[in-house]
């Protein structure tokens, strides 16, 4: 759909930043955004004293072993 509309100064300018980063035409970019912020929230729960990020049940779990190889790589 081709339309027109005002943006916001700081707004046209983060959406130029953001379709340059990704090599993206603005059009195409402002769409990916659009649709990014109506996207539901991500669910937080709080274990203990941590919060954490709620992943949906399809995504493949992550062992405890492969978390702790990747924290060692960032040492």
């Amino acid at each position: 759909m081709r339309t027109t509309f005002t943006l916001d100064d700081d707004a046209a300018a983060l959406a130029q930043n953001y379709a340059k980063a990704r090599s993206l035409r603005l059009g195409k970019a402002v769409s990916e955004l659009i649709r990014r912020a109506s996207a539901p929230p991500v669910a937080l729960k709080k274990k203990g004293d941590l919060w954490v990020v709620a992943a949906p049940n399809d995504r493949p779990k992550v062992a405890s072993a492969k978390i702790k190889d990747l924290i060692e790589d960032l040492s």
